[in-house]
Protein backbone atom coordinates (compact mmCIF):
# COMPACT_ATOMS: atom_id res chain seq x y z
CA UNK A 1 0.00 0.00 0.00
CA UNK A 2 1.34 3.48 -1.25
CA UNK A 3 2.33 5.23 2.23
CA UNK A 4 3.49 8.86 0.11
CA UNK A 5 2.78 11.03 -2.40
CA UNK A 6 5.21 12.22 -4.90
CA UNK A 7 5.38 15.17 -6.32
CA UNK A 8 7.76 17.35 -9.13
CA UNK A 9 7.52 20.37 -10.60
CA UNK A 10 7.38 21.98 -14.41
CA UNK A 11 11.14 21.79 -15.11
CA UNK A 12 11.08 17.79 -14.60
CA UNK A 13 9.60 17.69 -17.93
CA UNK A 14 7.05 14.80 -17.38
CA UNK A 15 4.68 13.59 -20.04
CA UNK A 16 1.55 12.69 -18.94
CA UNK A 17 1.95 9.03 -19.99
CA UNK A 18 4.58 8.52 -17.29
CA UNK A 19 2.83 11.02 -14.70
CA UNK A 20 -0.47 8.42 -14.92
CA UNK A 21 1.87 5.15 -15.21
CA UNK A 22 3.76 5.92 -11.70
CA UNK A 23 0.77 8.60 -10.42
CA UNK A 24 2.84 11.37 -10.16
CA UNK A 25 1.94 14.61 -9.27
CA UNK A 26 3.16 18.04 -10.47
CA UNK A 27 3.15 21.65 -9.56
CA UNK A 28 3.29 24.37 -12.47
CA UNK A 29 5.40 26.98 -13.08
CA UNK A 30 4.49 29.98 -14.50
CA UNK A 31 6.13 31.43 -17.93
CA UNK A 32 5.23 34.74 -19.54
CA UNK A 33 5.41 35.30 -23.16
CA UNK A 34 3.78 38.27 -25.22
CA UNK A 35 2.59 39.76 -21.72
CA UNK A 36 0.22 36.56 -20.95
CA UNK A 37 0.57 34.50 -18.63
CA UNK A 38 0.56 30.94 -19.01
CA UNK A 39 0.98 27.95 -16.66
CA UNK A 40 3.81 25.78 -17.72
CA UNK A 41 1.48 22.60 -18.73
CA UNK A 42 3.92 20.00 -19.64
CA UNK A 43 0.79 18.94 -21.74
CA UNK A 44 0.79 21.74 -23.84
CA UNK A 45 -3.07 22.37 -23.94
CA UNK A 46 -2.38 26.26 -24.19
CA UNK A 47 0.22 27.05 -26.83
CA UNK A 48 1.54 23.95 -28.90
CA UNK A 49 5.49 23.50 -28.82
CA UNK A 50 5.72 24.89 -32.42
CA UNK A 51 3.72 27.84 -31.52
CA UNK A 52 6.07 28.34 -28.01
CA UNK A 53 9.12 28.04 -30.10
CA UNK A 54 8.08 29.87 -33.01
CA UNK A 55 7.26 32.99 -31.02
CA UNK A 56 10.56 32.66 -29.63
CA UNK A 57 12.01 32.56 -32.66
CA UNK A 58 10.91 35.59 -33.90
CA UNK A 59 12.66 37.33 -30.74
CA UNK A 60 9.92 37.34 -28.42
CA UNK A 61 11.46 36.65 -24.90
CA UNK A 62 9.34 33.77 -21.81
CA UNK A 63 10.34 34.84 -18.37
CA UNK A 64 9.50 32.19 -15.92
CA UNK A 65 8.25 32.34 -12.30
CA UNK A 66 7.58 30.09 -9.49
CA UNK A 67 3.96 28.14 -8.88
CA UNK A 68 1.45 30.23 -7.24
CA UNK A 69 1.18 29.91 -3.26
CA UNK A 70 -2.15 28.34 -3.43
CA UNK A 71 -1.43 25.13 -6.11
CA UNK A 72 1.75 24.72 -3.29
CA UNK A 73 -0.87 24.52 -0.46
CA UNK A 74 -3.89 22.81 -2.06
CA UNK A 75 -1.58 20.26 -3.32
CA UNK A 76 0.16 19.41 -0.01
CA UNK A 77 -2.83 19.22 1.70
CA UNK A 78 -4.44 16.86 -0.72
CA UNK A 79 -2.29 14.44 -0.55
CA UNK A 80 -1.75 15.14 3.78
CA UNK A 81 -5.52 14.82 3.47
CA UNK A 82 -5.71 11.39 2.45
CA UNK A 83 -3.15 10.28 5.17
CA UNK A 84 -0.20 10.29 2.75
CA UNK A 85 3.17 11.93 3.76
CA UNK A 86 4.70 13.80 0.01
CA UNK A 87 8.03 13.78 -0.83
CA UNK A 88 8.61 16.88 -3.59
CA UNK A 89 11.39 16.17 -6.25
CA UNK A 90 12.47 19.38 -6.99
CA UNK A 91 14.38 21.45 -9.12
CA UNK A 92 18.09 22.23 -8.64
CA UNK A 93 17.85 24.85 -5.57
CA UNK A 94 20.65 26.48 -7.78
CA UNK A 95 18.51 27.00 -10.45
CA UNK A 96 15.17 27.97 -9.67
CA UNK A 97 13.54 29.53 -6.25
CA UNK A 98 11.06 26.36 -6.15
CA UNK A 99 13.14 24.07 -3.46
CA UNK A 100 13.38 26.99 -0.75
CA UNK A 101 9.90 27.96 -1.06
CA UNK A 102 8.81 24.67 -0.49
CA UNK A 103 10.90 24.13 2.09
CA UNK A 104 9.32 26.99 3.82
CA UNK A 105 5.73 26.18 3.06
CA UNK A 106 6.41 22.47 4.63
CA UNK A 107 7.39 23.92 7.98
CA UNK A 108 4.15 25.37 8.13
CA UNK A 109 2.00 22.86 6.81
CA UNK A 110 4.50 20.69 9.44
CA UNK A 111 2.60 22.07 12.70
CA UNK A 112 -1.04 21.47 11.36
CA UNK A 113 -0.17 18.25 10.28
CA UNK A 114 2.62 16.74 13.13
CA UNK A 115 1.43 13.18 12.31
CA UNK A 116 2.49 13.75 8.35
CA UNK A 117 6.21 13.78 6.94
CA UNK A 118 6.85 16.50 4.38
CA UNK A 119 9.95 16.31 2.74
CA UNK A 120 11.57 18.09 0.01
CA UNK A 121 14.56 16.56 -2.31
CA UNK A 122 16.67 18.95 -4.37
CA UNK A 123 16.98 17.01 -7.27
CA UNK A 124 20.40 18.93 -8.54
CA UNK A 125 19.03 18.71 -11.65
CA UNK A 126 16.46 19.65 -14.23
CA UNK A 127 14.86 18.32 -16.94
CA UNK A 128 14.29 14.66 -17.47
CA UNK A 129 17.05 13.85 -14.86
CA UNK A 130 14.95 14.94 -12.63
CA UNK A 131 11.85 13.27 -13.98
CA UNK A 132 13.73 10.56 -13.78
CA UNK A 133 14.19 11.16 -10.28
CA UNK A 134 10.63 11.22 -9.94
CA UNK A 135 9.93 8.10 -11.24
CA UNK A 136 12.14 6.06 -9.47
CA UNK A 137 10.50 7.62 -6.39
CA UNK A 138 7.09 6.95 -7.26
CA UNK A 139 8.55 3.40 -8.25
CA UNK A 140 9.40 2.48 -4.83
CA UNK A 141 6.35 4.10 -3.13
CA UNK A 142 4.28 2.41 -5.27
CA UNK A 143 6.02 -0.96 -3.82
CA UNK A 144 5.04 0.43 -0.38
CA UNK A 145 8.30 2.12 0.99
CA UNK A 146 8.58 4.86 4.01
CA UNK A 147 9.20 8.10 1.93
CA UNK A 148 12.27 8.81 4.62
CA UNK A 149 13.53 5.40 3.39
CA UNK A 150 13.25 6.67 -0.58
CA UNK A 151 14.49 10.01 0.56
CA UNK A 152 17.80 8.71 1.71
CA UNK A 153 18.38 6.10 -1.11
CA UNK A 154 17.97 8.89 -3.55
CA UNK A 155 20.18 11.64 -1.91
CA UNK A 156 22.65 9.19 -2.10
CA UNK A 157 22.54 8.70 -5.88
CA UNK A 158 21.43 12.13 -7.13
CA UNK A 159 24.74 13.05 -8.97
CA UNK A 160 23.97 9.91 -11.24
CA UNK A 161 20.97 10.65 -12.63
CA UNK A 162 22.46 13.86 -15.44
CA UNK A 163 21.70 15.40 -18.44
CA UNK A 164 23.70 17.25 -20.73
CA UNK A 165 22.77 19.17 -23.57
CA UNK A 166 23.83 21.64 -26.79
CA UNK A 167 22.05 24.87 -27.62
CA UNK A 168 21.36 26.66 -30.67
CA UNK A 169 22.31 30.07 -29.69
CA UNK A 170 24.20 31.49 -26.82
CA UNK A 171 21.57 34.32 -27.43
CA UNK A 172 18.60 32.75 -24.85
CA UNK A 173 21.62 31.79 -22.02
CA UNK A 174 22.19 35.38 -22.82
CA UNK A 175 19.04 37.03 -21.59
CA UNK A 176 18.47 34.69 -19.06
CA UNK A 177 21.91 35.59 -17.27
CA UNK A 178 23.78 32.39 -17.68
CA UNK A 179 26.30 33.73 -20.31
CA UNK A 180 27.47 37.43 -19.85
CA UNK A 181 26.54 38.99 -23.32
CA UNK A 182 30.09 38.79 -24.90
CA UNK A 183 30.45 35.21 -25.03
CA UNK A 184 27.42 35.31 -26.41
CA UNK A 185 28.41 37.81 -29.18
CA UNK A 186 31.76 36.49 -30.06
CA UNK A 187 30.23 32.51 -29.30
CA UNK A 188 27.49 33.64 -31.97
CA UNK A 189 29.98 34.80 -34.54
CA UNK A 190 32.47 31.86 -34.22
CA UNK A 191 29.80 29.34 -33.96
CA UNK A 192 31.07 27.91 -30.52
CA UNK A 193 28.31 25.41 -29.49
CA UNK A 194 28.80 24.60 -25.57
CA UNK A 195 27.92 21.58 -23.81
CA UNK A 196 26.37 21.72 -21.09
CA UNK A 197 25.37 19.90 -17.87
CA UNK A 198 24.07 19.97 -14.48
CA UNK A 199 27.32 19.67 -12.77
CA UNK A 200 28.04 18.17 -9.12
CA UNK A 201 26.70 21.12 -7.41
CA UNK A 202 23.34 21.17 -9.54
CA UNK A 203 24.57 24.22 -11.23
CA UNK A 204 23.74 23.91 -15.47
CA UNK A 205 27.59 24.38 -16.23
CA UNK A 206 29.13 24.98 -19.82
CA UNK A 207 31.96 22.23 -19.65
CA UNK A 208 33.13 21.92 -23.17
CA UNK A 209 33.09 24.18 -26.47
CA UNK A 210 32.53 22.14 -29.67
CA UNK A 211 32.79 24.56 -33.05
CA UNK A 212 29.67 24.24 -35.38
CA UNK A 213 25.98 22.16 -34.66
CA UNK A 214 27.19 19.19 -36.19
CA UNK A 215 29.99 18.63 -34.25
CA UNK A 216 28.25 19.00 -31.18
CA UNK A 217 25.86 17.04 -31.75
CA UNK A 218 28.56 14.37 -32.44
CA UNK A 219 30.08 15.03 -29.12
CA UNK A 220 27.00 15.19 -27.47
CA UNK A 221 26.25 11.46 -29.12
CA UNK A 222 30.21 10.29 -27.74
CA UNK A 223 29.12 12.05 -24.29
CA UNK A 224 26.31 9.51 -23.95
CA UNK A 225 28.63 6.47 -25.03
CA UNK A 226 30.72 7.25 -22.33
CA UNK A 227 28.59 7.91 -19.73
CA UNK A 228 25.27 5.88 -19.83
CA UNK A 229 25.77 2.96 -16.97
CA UNK A 230 23.94 -0.36 -17.90
CA UNK A 231 23.38 0.84 -21.70
CA UNK A 232 21.34 -2.83 -22.65
CA UNK A 233 19.17 -1.99 -19.72
CA UNK A 234 19.15 1.72 -19.99
CA UNK A 235 16.06 4.65 -20.77
CA UNK A 236 17.37 7.20 -22.61
CA UNK A 237 15.26 10.27 -22.60
CA UNK A 238 15.91 12.89 -25.25
CA UNK A 239 14.36 16.31 -26.13
CA UNK A 240 14.17 18.76 -28.66
CA UNK A 241 13.26 22.50 -29.03
CA UNK A 242 11.61 22.75 -32.04
CA UNK A 243 14.21 20.95 -33.93
CA UNK A 244 12.97 17.25 -34.49
CA UNK A 245 15.07 16.59 -37.75
CA UNK A 246 18.41 17.06 -35.81
CA UNK A 247 16.35 15.03 -32.67
CA UNK A 248 15.79 12.42 -35.10
CA UNK A 249 19.17 11.80 -36.22
CA UNK A 250 20.07 12.02 -32.58
CA UNK A 251 18.57 9.24 -31.88
CA UNK A 252 19.35 7.35 -34.25
CA UNK A 253 22.92 7.62 -33.75
CA UNK A 254 22.48 6.74 -30.21
CA UNK A 255 20.58 3.39 -30.91
CA UNK A 256 23.61 2.48 -33.46
CA UNK A 257 26.12 3.84 -30.88
CA UNK A 258 24.75 2.87 -27.78
CA UNK A 259 22.07 0.57 -28.33
CA UNK A 260 19.92 1.34 -25.37
CA UNK A 261 16.85 -0.65 -24.36
CA UNK A 262 14.48 2.45 -24.19
CA UNK A 263 14.98 5.74 -25.89
CA UNK A 264 12.24 8.61 -25.24
CA UNK A 265 11.46 11.72 -27.49
CA UNK A 266 9.78 14.73 -26.36
CA UNK A 267 9.86 18.33 -26.50
CA UNK A 268 12.00 20.79 -24.47
CA UNK A 269 9.48 21.96 -21.85
CA UNK A 270 8.48 25.53 -21.59
CA UNK A 271 10.48 25.99 -18.52
CA UNK A 272 13.85 24.96 -19.70
CA UNK A 273 12.90 26.00 -23.05
CA UNK A 274 12.62 29.77 -21.96
CA UNK A 275 16.26 29.32 -20.78
CA UNK A 276 18.22 27.29 -23.47
CA UNK A 277 15.75 28.44 -26.52
CA UNK A 278 14.66 26.69 -30.00
CA UNK A 279 17.13 24.08 -31.21
CA UNK A 280 17.98 22.88 -28.20
CA UNK A 281 18.56 19.09 -27.58
CA UNK A 282 18.99 17.37 -24.26
CA UNK A 283 19.41 14.06 -23.49
CA UNK A 284 19.34 12.54 -19.51
CA UNK A 285 19.67 9.11 -18.07
CA UNK A 286 21.38 7.60 -15.57
CA UNK A 287 25.23 7.12 -15.24
CA UNK A 288 28.77 7.69 -13.91
CA UNK A 289 28.16 10.17 -11.38
CA UNK A 290 28.91 13.89 -12.22
CA UNK A 291 32.43 14.28 -10.64
CA UNK A 292 33.20 18.34 -12.03
CA UNK A 293 31.66 21.54 -11.13
CA UNK A 294 32.84 25.72 -12.68
CA UNK A 295 35.32 23.31 -14.44
CA UNK A 296 37.10 21.41 -11.21
CA UNK A 297 37.45 18.48 -9.67
CA UNK A 298 35.80 17.73 -6.84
Amino acid sequence: MKKFQVITDSTSDLEKKFRDQYDIEYFKMIFTIEDTDYEADLDWTKLSPDQYYTLMRNGKRSVTSLPLNSEFDTKFRKYLDQGLDVLFVTCSSKLSGTCDHARQLATELSKEYPNRKIMILDSLRSNYAEGMIAINAAKMANEGLEVTEVYDKLSKELLKYQVHAIVGSLEWLKKAGRVKASTAFFGGMLQIKPIICSDAKGNNFAYEKVMGRKKSIERLIQIVAERVEDPKNATIFVEHANCIDDANYFVSRIKEIVNPKEINLSNVGPIIGATVGPDTITCSFYGKEVDFYDGQEK
